[in-house]
């Protein structure tokens, strides 16, 4: 590769040749192989006359840069100005880290116009997302908008964003392959960053805790082109729209990490969509709790005992059945051996003109035939009552024998997932009350998972005050709440003892009361940890209004089914994407005032005020600086973007062989 000549500052000549190391950061990713990855574009020069380079002596500002990042060599040098200086930092990084890339393979079922690939309005739509549009418009009508500007184009390696009506029209065209394409894209960039969340909380806490909620996502009640949307309880409220089931990692590095987004209908209830979200979890986090695969075989071993008492006394009335079916048998042949002898005896009181008495043969034979025919009705009323028994006792035993083949197949899916998990982690997960039904909570119990949780049913905290007695002293959690511990508690539906808590809220107008659960392997922690513990999954309503107050998430910017989803999972990326740019600026500052040094800390400020602020790019041999505008808020603040994106890669050991 041809590297032009550059001036160094301590000879004060051109020096050729310099060797200026490139390394693709994707490919290393992808292989496995560095965890520290630098990345360096290659940059155009300009031209001169008659095609050849020419070059002068180096600027003031050329020669200041050098210095910043304490390099001898100033070369040449491209700058280009845009409104949007948080854009181009991101997109040097989306560049960096593969996602661009990436993002142009993905398939969608529209031909490339005259002026961009359909891929590209696909980019634009996550930049604009990135940089906070409230509406698809604002990608063209906005002040200083995003899709006119060419240095945010460039930054993010496309030769031109285009109108916002073609960005709908590729949404529109984008099709189920699509979606599937850019969530697969979207987790293999983020699978780094997650698994080095993930090893530095295990390394700290000796656990991970996953919170799972789902948050409606309305449209209009009268609306009637938003497909699949319903009316469903939703904020607090009956709405119509859809129902995201959404999934974060509580860390210490990013506070949190968004890592799932699943939709559904807005009728969806809570309790319907916890299985294949902690799936999804799992899978992204390529980690899972040890399967509680014993309590499954002691919940088998019940069942079987019980298949095997069915089974006896099924066999019981079957063995009467058959008595029965004998006695009917002899009933009818004495009844027909007494109906031949009165014929005969008949005949034969004819023949001698004999009459009939009262304790005759003919009277005693008719009395001995109505008592066999009364004794075979006796056995057929007997019969039909004992076959209701059997089919009863047939039903109950094909009961059980379901659930123990249920719990056989069971059994054999949580031995092989402990099989290909040599390294099972424990997991806290947070649940509201909207999960906690019986059957959920023994399928999480079971799958291993130290459950905090509230009480599915809000009647629960009403029947258990009863239980308290008056004289008990109640334990301070929280400024305005007191417990008490419960011990174990039967949940309905759920084989598993739950360890339980009532807790009342002194509010200014009453005293409100309900339960707190928890289930793991050891005795739940003190009350007032509990309490904070399971409190604490606020940090995903945090994740949840951020999403909707600063990526767009509050409202729908297209009405095409799968643009609605792709819309959904760039800014479920976004809120995570944002984070770790800051974490890389950060190493990345030469000089900067104390504003922007604040908002590298607050999501909000970056994607609001930063990604709106005007800067100068310069390109040359040392990277890639941004200057902010000397009457700016962030002036003074200058990012030399030509130092490495980190990335720790993890261990295999800590990965779950694929079932």
């Amino acid at each position: 590769m041809y590297l032009p000549p550059q001036f160094n500052l301590r000879t004060g000549q051109l020096e050729t040749n310099l060797d200026i190391p490139r390394r693709n950061v994707f490919e290393e990713i992808v292989a496995n192989t560095l965890a520290a990855m630098p990345f360096s574009p290659t940059l155009p020069m300009p031209a001169g006359e008659n095609g050849h380079l020419t070059f002068s002596a180096p600027s003031a500002e050329a020669r200041w840069i050098a210095e910043l990042v304490g390099d001898l060599v100033v070369g040449e040098e491209i700058d280009a100005t845009t409104d949007h200086a948080w854009l181009v930092v991101m997109g040097y990084l989306g560049q960096a880290l593969g996602l661009i890339a990436e993002l142009e393979k993905v398939p969608i079922r529209q031909r490339k116009g005259p002026k961009c690939k359909p891929q590209t309005k696909l980019i634009e739509l996550l930049v604009g997302i990135l940089g906070g549009i409230e509406y698809l418009q604002d990608l063209s009508l906005a002040e200083n908008p995003i899709a006119k500007d060419s240095t945010i184009a460039e930054a993010w390696a496309q030769e031109i964003f285009v109108h916002y009506s073609n960005v709908s029209r590729t949404l529109e065209a984008s099709d189920e392959d699509t979606l599937a394409a850019i969530i697969e894209v979207l987790q293999e960039i983020s699978r780094p960053f997650i698994e080095k969340a993930v090893m530095e909380t295990l390394k700290k806490e000796g656990k991970l805790t996953v919170d799972v909620d789902l948050t409606g996502r309305e449209v209009s009640p009268t609306s009637t082109d938003y497909q699949d949307a319903t009316f469903g309880y939703m904020d607090d409220g009956l709405a119509k729209g859809y129902q995201d089931a959404v999934t974060s990692l509580v860390c210490e590095r990013w506070t949190r990490l968004m890592l799932t987004l699943l939709r559904y209908t807005g009728r969806t209830k809570s309790s319907e969509c916890l299985h294949e979200s902690v799936l999804a979890v799992e899978n992204l986090l390529g980690v899972r709790p040890r399967r509680r695969v014993e309590l499954v075989q002691e919940r088998r071993e019940v069942v079987a005992r019980r298949v095997e008492r069915k089974q006896e006394a099924l066999d019981r009335t079957q063995q009467g059945e058959r008595q029965l079916w004998q006695r009917i048998s002899q009933a009818k042949a004495e009844a027909q051996s007494l109906r031949e002898e009165i014929q005969r005896l008949e005949a034969e009181y004819q023949a001698q003109n004999r009459q009939e008495k009262k304790h005759c043969r003919l009277a005693k034979a008719r009395r001995k035939l109505d008592s066999a025919q009364k004794r075979e009705q006796r056995t057929w009323r007997d019969l039909q009552k004992l076959q209701r028994r059997q089919r009863r006792q047939q039903a109950e035993l094909d009961k059980h024998q379901e659930q123990q083949i249920v719990l056989d197949e069971r059994i054999s899916y949580l031995d092989t997932d402990n099989q290909n998990t040599p390294n099972p982690v424990d997991i806290v997960l947070r649940i509201d009350a909207g999960f906690s039904t019986g059957p959920n909570m023994a399928w999480l119990i079971e799958m291993g998972y130290i459950v905090l949780t509230k009480a599915h049913n809000g009647a629960t905290a009403n029947s258990l005050r009863g239980t308290v007695p008056t004289q008990t002293e109640w334990t301070t959690v929280g400024r305005n709440a007191e417990a008490v511990y419960l011990g174990d508690y039967q949940h309905n539906d759920c084989p598993y003892p739950l360890q339980a808590m009532l807790v009342r809220y002194y509010l200014p107008d009453e005293l409100r009361h309900t339960v707190l659960f928890y289930y793991g392997d050891t005795p739940p922690p003190s009350l007032p940890a509990w309490f904070a513990g399971y409190n604490a999954r606020q940090t995903i309503e945090a994740g949840i209004k951020e999403g909707k107050g600063v990526f767009t998430l509050k409202r729908h910017l297209v009405r095409s089914p799968y643009g609605m989803q792709i819309q959904e999972q760039f800014a479920l990326f976004a809120a995570n994407f944002v984070r770790w740019a800051a974490a890389w600026v950060k190493d990345c500052l030469r000089e900067a005032n104390g504003r922007f040094i604040t908002a590298l800390d607050q999501v909000k400020t970056l994607v609001k005020t930063v990604s709106r602020a005007r800067a100068r790019w310069v390109r040359n041999v040392h990277g890639h600086t941004l200057i902010f505008h000397e009457k700016g808020p962030f002036a003074g603040t200058v990012l030399c973007l030509s130092g490495e994106v980190a990335v720790q890669l993890t261990l295999p050991l800590f990965k779950f062989a694929p079932s």
